[in-house]
């Protein structure tokens, strides 16, 4: 009878022992459970925002590669529209052109026709002034050929005499081998025509003027010529050695005049040449000038070749 009591009693604990053993641990379970569901929720929350997200980007490079087409198309327009405007511009030069030839062709019938007003008011014939008209409306020629590769010519043309002297020049001389020699040592210009080179090496006036050309560190430049201002603590405008065209040449009759104006009694083996040198003078082109020594060299060009028609050294505002 105590046997079964005892049975019966450790039947009745049974499941108490049991609750008291896997009941703590179930709730263990559960709130991990919990967690994870919390977690996933929290995943799927943060894989839905990725979504839409990617989503928004999407639709942002969409946008974006729509923009870059237009953006291309506006180029291509561009480039469209700026050839177009070349080729009006290009027209436009074409019709200014024509316009400037209009312009110069009625401006010479100006000019004919104020000569023809002015000659027929002073009560001359047309025979008489025809000739005056050709001169007058005929531009004198600038010889625009023989200023092609000057500086060429120019730089090797100081090269060569600042090594050889007056040796160099002869190079450059004509079939005669002789030019005109201005000296300049005050208000009075001489004039001298030279025959040969070796005479220049008693012209002191000449060797201290090369000296200070040879010792010059001026490279040559292509420009006007230097003008003289006595106002100047330097005497010209600006200071180097420069080439170019010359226009209006007339240095040496000009200097023969003012000699022959200053001694009028004073005859010149060059007096009689007068008029022949005014005429050779018209062909003198270009001009080699350095203000380091006060020279200036004056050119012709005879069948495409340099030649030296005149050597001029002066000394400014020294009178």
């Amino acid at each position: 009878m105590q046997l079964i009591k005892s049975i019966l009693l450790f039947t009745f604990f049974i499941p108490f022992l049991a609750l008291g053993q896997f009941g703590p641990k179930k709730k263990v379970l559960q709130s991990k459970i919990d967690t994870l569901g919390m977690t996933i929720d929290n995943q799927q929350f943060e894989l839905n925002y990725l979504k839409m997200r990617d989503s928004v980007a999407s639709a942002d490079l969409k946008r974006l590669s729509n923009e870059l087409k237009d953006l291309k198309q506006y180029t291509i327009d561009l480039n469209t529209n700026i050839e177009k405007l070349r080729l009006e511009n290009e027209n436009f030069s074409k019709d200014n052109s024509k316009l400037k030839m209009q312009y110069d062709e009625l401006l010479k019938k100006v000019e004919i026709h104020q000569i023809l007003i002015r000659n027929v008011i002073g009560g001359d014939s047309l025979e008489l002034f025809e000739k005056q008209i050709e001169e007058e409306i005929t531009p004198k020629s600038t010889n625009v050929e023989s200023s092609k590769n000057f500086k060429v010519f120019a730089t090797e043309f100081i090269s060569i005499i600042k090594k050889e002297g007056e040796a160099g020049l002869a190079a450059y001389l004509d079939n005669d081998k002789s030019f005109y020699y201005l000296s300049k040592p005050g208000f009075i210009t001489s004039v001298a025509e030279i025959k040969d080179v070796n005479e220049l090496t008693e012209e002191i006036p000449w060797r201290a003027g090369f000296e200070a050309f040879k010792k010059s560190k001026f490279s040559f430049i292509e420009g006007e010529k230097p003008e003289i201002n006595c106002d100047m603590a330097d005497f010209y405008n600006k200071k180097g050695c420069y080439g170019g065209i010359e226009q209006d040449f007339n240095k040496v009759s000009k200097a023969l005049l003012g000699l022959k104006e200053f001694s009028p009694d004073e005859d010149t083996k060059l007096d009689s040449q007068i008029e022949g040198i005014k005429k050779s003078e018209s062909s003198v082109v270009a001009f080699i000038y350095s203000t380091d020594g006060n020279l200036g060299f004056y050119f012709i060009k005879v069948e495409g070749i340099w030649q030296l028609y005149c050597l001029e050294i002066e000394d400014p505002c020294s009178a």
